[in-house]
């Protein structure tokens, strides 16, 4: 490399974000080493915005991991690192984050941070010698391992609204009320007072959680504790601690819940296992198998409306409660007398067209398992009801 050479080179925060690339700024000869943040000076280079309690923060992110964390004032602060040989002072930090594609702007009641995908070549002169740049791949100054992520300082109570892709997202501190939509990349979470989120291909971890929104697909979702969360999930593998409530629509996904209070579901196919239940749950569904390890004593109702599914409910700590069950071509084990149905919570015309007599059978074949009521203790605690036609029930 020639010793008069004025070089430039930008490393570290600006890695792409699943690709691993590096991006830098290389001497117009396009000579390509192999170096190492060591080698080069560091400078911390950074924007800042007004943000008042009533400002929207919105960051739209390509191909970049970013870092957002909390603080007490009431301005947004975007920070990131170059890595450079020569002298770089006479580069604001303006013009630093025009070149790496970083926008951040206040406009109205909102502040807006954009970062892009840094491609392709460009120059710059800089004491009057033009100096060229690419994003090459052969260019990759530096490791993951001491890269850094670029910072984003917002307040606390503020709302956010994240839309990114191709890159990672992490909040290390809690936020009041979030909207994200994350896709191809993974998305750390600490507790929200609010959270909307749309993630596809990609893993997020949350912690607690008051109220929530979530679409998920082709991922690995793991949260907390949550007050109330409505879920529409595909192809994902869910990881719940606890909930008081929950809504939820699901295809196609592995469930394990440590503990819920209150949980409604539409599910087809895949699997629900449940710890503990202690109120109601109420699910529709066809090849959707559910397990319930505990059911505790405080629950109030129970309705399923399946078919061709494994269910385990197990009655062990529920003192009194009555059940009605419908189900052709099903088994049931359960330390109850069978009797004649009583149930209403499935009689419509078609269904009683279909099983409101003895379904083609007789005595005690007739009340077997197709159709059929049970009464435990005096009957008056919890009701269940199910519909489930080609289905394995274990009551024991």
């Amino acid at each position: 490399m020639n010793n008069n050479a004025i070089g430039i080179i930008i490393a570290g925060m600006i890695l792409f974000g699943n690709t691993g690339y590096g991006f830098a700024h290389s001497l117009v000869n396009s000579e390509k080493v192999e170096r190492s943040n060591s080698d080069f000076q560091s400078r911390e280079i950074s924007m800042e915005v007004s943000a008042g309690r009533g400002t929207d923060i919105r960051i739209n992110n390509n191909n970049r991991n970013i870092e957002i964390k909390t603080w007490n004032n009431p301005k947004v602060k975007v920070v990131t690192t170059l890595y450079y040989e020569g002298d770089a002072s006479k580069i604001s930090d303006e013009e630093w984050f025009e070149k790496l594609s970083l926008s951040v702007k206040g406009v109205g009641n909102t502040v807006r941070i954009k970062t892009t995908t840094v491609s392709g070549s460009g120059s710059y002169m800089m004491n009057g010698q033009s100096y060229n740049w690419s994003s090459s791949a052969n260019n990759n100054y530096g490791n993951k391992k001491d890269s850094k992520r670029i910072i984003i300082y917002v307040p606390k109570e503020n709302k956010v609204d994240i839309e990114s892709i191709y890159g990672d997202v992490t909040v290390t501190d809690n936020l009041d009320k979030a909207v994200i939509d994350i896709s191809n990349g993974d998305l750390e979470l600490q507790d929200l007072t609010s959270l909307i989120l749309r993630s596809k291909y990609g893993n997020v971890n949350a912690g607690n959680i008051q109220t929530g929104e979530f679409e998920f697909s082709n991922g690995h979702l793991n949260v907390k504790n949550v007050q109330e969360l409505s879920l529409d999930t595909k192809y994902s593998t869910i990881d719940i601690e606890t909930a008081d409530k929950l809504n939820m629509i699901s295809t196609n996904d592995e469930y394990e819940i440590e503990e819920v209070g209150s949980l409604q579901a539409q599910k087809n196919y895949g699997n629900l296992r449940i710890v503990k239940l202690t109120k109601s749950l109420d699910i529709q569904g066809i090849n959707a198998d559910v397990k319930v390890r505990n059911i505790a004593s405080s629950v109030e109702t129970i309705k399923f409306d399946d078919k061709y599914a494994n269910l385990l409910l197990p009655l062990r700590s529920v003192k009194s409660y009555t059940i009605n069950y419908i189900g052709p071509n099903s088994t049931v084990y359960g330390n109850f007398e069978k009797k004649a149905y009583t149930g209403k919570a499935f009689k419509t015309s078609s269904f009683d067209e279909k099983f409101g007599s003895d379904n083609g059978q007789s005595g005690d074949d007739a009340i077997s398992n197709s159709k059929f009521s049970a009464t435990v203790g005096n009957g008056k605690g919890a009701s269940i009801d199910l519909k489930c036609q080609n289905c394995t029930v274990d009551f024991k």
